[in-house]
């Protein structure tokens, strides 16, 4: 019963210990912390350390954590991945920002076991068998420093027990040994807990239900890990889908209304400096070629490096040509990937490595293995793009759903496109949409006979629609009048004082037509669409933007300033170590203000003549001084006198004692030599 005893006072560490180096591969080290707890339970020396030291070490272990913290945080792009979840507009980029964090906490919780043994070992070596809450509460501590009343001054805490837990926890966020673990940690916690067992039933019977958990720790253990497995495949697939927004190259394929889901964030994507006051106009992200049902596909899926650099870090497009535009495009990237946003008339990209870009077919480009933030420099001009000529499917409208077969040569019919030459039907096609149709956030939904098509809803029915629609029906209009035609999404920046950006609302498509043996722009959206898209921001949008610079000129600042990780790391570094060394050196954590006027000197409070003091004054010479939180009688049930002396009469001279102190009519005389006499005779056995 006495082991059982011990043990519920201070828990078994070693078996949490020994699970949690195993998990984490640090066996050898886990033992070793193990056996340095548990040696106190077989020698007999302590050390006499006094209440107030173990607050200065929970200082410096509160620090320590929080320099462990910052650490790992930092080696491991902590700030970058926060970076990605603020300024990434996209699901996925957040997804991938959310996971590196969540990985970083892992590792941290893994650490925690060394991060506080030297407190618990301190405690371990102590004569101490619980610690008062005060010392783990700052807050708790300063109110009992003012002698406030607080409910909790009497708990008292054992730093073992959540210390077990702890370690518990640490070998949970570990997997370096997936198998057997679970039986492993039911193990471990049948002995934590065995002391604490119900003794109604017989240890035979609770050994059965041990086994049984115990062997119902396998399958269930299977049944986990095929659950893990099915999340990360869940987790693989939201980031294909959701990854790049939608409408990334990413994916070769975007749904329609895909761009109107974007469009419902004011976030800032494209932030563009133009060497001069020239708009930057309209940069594509991505083009596609495939239609059929509510989706445009591509028919080149494959993407190839742009080559080897012969002048730096310069993709020249097209030479011979006269540069008419130069502009700074920067943006976030997701994983180190992103689109770079281009315009049609592309002469050269500078300022990103050759190496990292990649392009297709269909005039495509994007980034990979590239920095959290990139800039780059465009060179534009007449003559400009590297759109691949016209094929096969430029022309197609076999793939299309039956429905919008019908409604596009209908509306192709009556415009009489067939036999127009490429900018006569384009001019035709304008005028249709300009002169009948309008601008609207969302498509609305009406009953309909069309087979639940959405194009023939918006040129039958509703005649009103976001760019998406615009541009799918005029891809497909000249399609039916003999042009070859393209669909593409990107952004259609607005000016903001010196520069141009580009919000989440500013996500555009429009038409790619082949005139005269080149590509060309047909927007046929109604101009009132920013306006419409405009009048959607809210007020928080200003404070957004701020938030957003502020984020932005960081980066910047980050990626242009050197070893700055290394920097902020040495100074929170010094400053932890400072903190660490006034603690430990026994320097007050907090300093008393001094009063701010002078009290009133009343008469001394009653009862400071009683002979309990003198009695307290000798025990706390001999055994243990009495802590600021203590009640009397808390610190002497404490120090075991009750068991030691005459222990009704000291209960009866404590009783007598504070009567004196706080009744405000005191003691009768009779009463108040009784105290006395209690006294003397407590003196005499003390």
């Amino acid at each position: 019963m006495k082991i059982l005893q011990s043990l519920r006072t201070r828990p078994l560490l070693v078996p949490a210990l020994a699970l949690w180096g195993w998990q984490t591969e640090l066996l050898p080290w886990a033992l070793l912390m193990g056996g340095l707890l548990e040696l106190p339970r077989w020698v007999r020396p302590r050390l006499d350390i006094p209440v107030a030291d173990f607050n200065r070490l929970w200082n410096f272990s509160t620090l320590l954590f929080l320099g462990v913290g910052l650490y790992l945080f930092l080696a491991r792009e902590g700030l970058s991945s926060v970076g990605n979840m603020v300024s990434s507009e996209t699901p996925g980029g957040r997804l991938d920002g959310l996971r590196v964090i969540s990985q970083t906490a892992l590792v941290f919780l893994r650490w925690l076991p060394f991060v506080l043994f030297p407190f618990v070992l301190a405690f371990s070596w102590s004569r101490l068998e619980a610690l008062p809450w005060t010392t783990f509460s700052l807050y708790a501590r300063a109110k009992a420093s003012r002698n406030e009343e607080s409910d909790w001054s009497t708990l008292q805490l054992q730093p073992q027990h959540p210390y077990l837990v702890l370690v518990l926890f640490a070998s949970l966020a570990a997997t370096g040994n997936p198998q057997g673990y679970l039986a492993a940690f039911v193990g471990v916690v049948a002995v934590a807990l065995w002391p604490w067992r119900n003794p109604r039933f017989a240890w035979w019977q609770q050994l059965g239900l041990l086994a049984l958990i115990l062997g119902l720790a396998y399958p269930t253990q299977r049944g986990l890990s095929q659950l893990r497995e099915a999340w990360q495949n869940l987790e693989g697939r939201l980031l294909q889908t959701a990854g790049a927004g939608n409408m990334d190259q990413f994916r070769t394929v975007t749904a329609l209304g895909a761009v109107g889901q974007i469009k419902q964030s004011g976030g800032i994507v494209l932030r563009i400096r133009p060497a001069d006051t020239q708009a930057p106009g309209l940069l594509r992200e991505a083009a596609f070629n495939r239609f059929r049902g509510r989706a445009w596909s591509s028919s080149h899926r494959d993407f190839a490096a742009v080559g080897t650099a012969t002048e730096g870090d310069v993709w020249r497009v097209v030479a011979g040509r006269r540069v008419t535009q130069v502009f700074t495009v920067s943006r976030y990237t997701s994983g180190g990937q992103a689109p770079l946003a281009l315009p049609g008339s592309l002469l050269a990209v500078r300022d990103l490595p050759l190496s990292q870009i990649e392009t297709n077919y269909l005039a495509s480009a994007r980034i990979q293995d590239g920095p959290t933030l990139v800039q780059y420099q465009v060179e534009a001009g007449e003559g400009g793009g590297f759109d691949g000529p016209v094929e096969a499917e430029d022309t197609q409208l076999e793939t299309l759903a039956p429905a919008d077969v019908e409604v596009i040569t209908e509306v192709a019919g009556q415009l009489g496109l067939a036999g127009l030459k490429p900018e006569a039907a384009i001019e035709t096609v304008e005028r249709f949409f300009a002169s009948r149709f309008e601008y609207s956030l969302w498509q609305r939904r009406l009953p309909t006979t069309t087979n639940g098509s959405p194009l023939a809803v918006f040129l039958r029915q509703t005649r009103s629609g976001h760019c998406e629609y615009y541009a799918t029906a005029t891809v497909l209009l000249l399609r039916a009048a003999g042009v070859p035609t393209r669909y593409v999404v990107g952004f259609s920046p607005e000016a903001r004082g010196e520069e141009w950006i580009a919000r989440c609302r500013d996500a555009h498509a429009w038409c790619l037509a082949w005139v005269a043996g080149r590509w060309r722009d047909v927007d046929t959206t109604p101009g009132s669409w920013r306006e419409r898209e405009w009048a959607q921001a809210g007020w928080w949008e200003g404070i957004s933007d701020l938030i957003s610079e502020i984020w932005f000129r960081f980066s910047v600042w980050r990626q242009t300033g050197g070893n700055w990780q290394l920097v902020v790391f040495a100074v929170a570094a010094l400053v932890l170590s400072w903190l660490a060394w006034r603690q430990l050196r026994g320097s007050r954590w907090r300093r008393s203000r001094p009063p701010t006027q002078e009290r009133p000197v009343g008469p001394p409070p009653p009862g400071l003549d009683s002979e309990v003091f003198e009695l307290i004054r000798h025990w706390e010479r001999r055994l243990d001084p009495r802590q600021p939180p203590e009640t009397l009688t808390t610190w002497i049930r404490r120090l075991g006198l009750f068991e030691r002396m005459d222990s009704a009469a000291l209960a009866e001279a404590v009783l007598l004692h504070q009567r004196l102190r706080f009744d405000p009519r005191g003691l009768p005389p009779v009463e108040r030599e009784r105290l006395r006499e209690l006294v003397r005779r407590l003196r005499l056995t003390s």
